[in-house]
């Protein structure tokens, strides 16, 4: 028994030696000189400036239902809901400021994704996994900024799994790129087979910068950026330890995009929480609650799965 106990703490040890963090680039701090914090997120904002908020679908995918949503929720079987493989799609999103110019809620898709399964810029473990070779591409991301004459100011990653750092790569490595709090310094086991994978994502040496949107990381916190009540960060951590989702009240009604806290429209509407793709069920519980509780508290249009068509809510 004592030597299967110092193996089991030596095996676990061994593990957390061996854990490693989702990229191995640099990662700066968040520092602004626009006069944000960390502010309650009022019910009806009075923006300086109305940003214009537009979304791109770049590609159609399909994945597992079972990582999508908790099949064991109690809704889910109700509903007969069973394993399978699910459509997806893949957006990026454009926030454009009468001040500070146009930023992406997250990254597109790459053009190496158009050229068939040797051109990809991942390992062959990530892609008998994911199946991006699967993936129907409409729109790459370079191709779309330069045919719309867009001058990039930053871009901000919902968090860092691989499909949502696909175009990463075709931005100029000056812009930054930001995540949410301890979204690239936690460390976990399954990172030692995706970092060299979500590196060549990233680029090379690119502007990342991580928020901190306090001290305490399992808390959910709201960031005025533009410091001008036009555009919310909120820190929503549970998919990963630095989801991020956003609140832009724009002139013809507020837009809620949810990043992967909830990946698709059942999930939202039924308020299920995603499944084996989130790394801590009980924090994406607690994320999603916050998020569906905005539908009373805030006058909202239109609401952003992860990975489906938008919901309208206006009228409710």
């Amino acid at each position: 028994m004592f030597f299967r106990m110092n193996f089991i703490v030596l095996f676990i040890l061994c593990l957390f030696a061996l854990s490693c963090q989702i990229t191995s680039h640099q990662v700066k701090p968040f520092f602004s000189d626009k006069g944000t914090g960390q502010i309650p997120l009022s019910p009806k904002p009075k923006p300086k400036h109305w940003v214009e908020f537009q979304v791109v679908k770049v590609a159609d995918w399909e994945t597992s239902l079972a990582g999508l949503l908790d099949l064991d929720d109690p809704k889910a079987k109700a509903a007969g809901l069973k394993d399978r493989q699910e459509p997806i799609s893949i957006y990026f999103y454009l926030v454009k400021h009468p001040k500070f110019g146009t930023f992406m809620i997250d990254s597109g898709v790459g053009e190496s994704f158009t050229k068939g399964k040797d051109a990809l810029p991942i390992s062959s473990i990530v892609e008998s996994q994911m199946h991006f070779s699967k993936m129907q591409v409409y729109q790459t991301t370079k191709a779309y900024l330069h045919q719309n004459k867009i001058d990039v100011k930053g871009v901000f990653l919902t968090h860092l799994h691989l499909d949502h750092t696909l175009g990463a790569s075709e931005l100029d490595n000056s812009i930054p790129l930001y995540v949410g709090p301890g979204e690239v310094t936690s460390k976990y086991f399954i990172n030692l087979f995706v970092q060299g994978s979500t590196n060549r994502l990233l680029g090379e040496n690119p502007n990342l910068i991580q928020f901190d949107f306090g001290k305490d990381k399992d808390q959910i916190t709201v960031l005025d950026f533009f410091g001008d009540e036009s555009f919310y960060i909120l820190s929503v951590p549970g998919h990963t330890p630095g989801s991020l989702a956003f609140f832009i009240p724009t002139k013809d009604g507020a837009h809620l995009v949810l990043g992967d806290t909830s990946h698709t429209s059942w999930g939202w509407k039924e308020g299920v929480t995603p499944g084996a793709f989130t790394s801590d069920h009980k924090l994406n519980r607690k994320s999603l609650d916050f998020l569906k509780g905005l539908e009373n508290t805030h006058k909202l249009k239109f609401v952003y799965p992860g990975h489906q068509e938008r919901i309208s809510v206006s009228g409710k």
